[in-house]
């Protein structure tokens, strides 16, 4: 009978240990660093846009003024 009870606790310790062949603690995963590179801009492009309406203000100023001798 102790062979039996033997041969009992080990069959049973031979099926348990496949349920615990996973573990139970959460996985781990590396995360991927995102970088995110972004080109300077140029203050050139908004000083042309201005210069561009200075100059369009000056000219009508400047057709004004031509228009009105006396």
């Amino acid at each position: 009978m102790k062979k039996v009870m033997t041969l009992a606790a080990a069959g049973m310790i031979a099926l348990t240990a496949p349920a615990f062949a996973g573990a139970y603690g959460d996985s781990v995963v590396a995360e991927e660093e995102v970088v995110v590179v972004e080109e300077a801009g140029s203050s050139l492009g908004n000083t042309g846009m201005a210069l561009l309406g200075l100059a369009l203000v000056a000219g009508i100023i400047a057709a004004s003024d031509s228009s009105s001798e006396e």
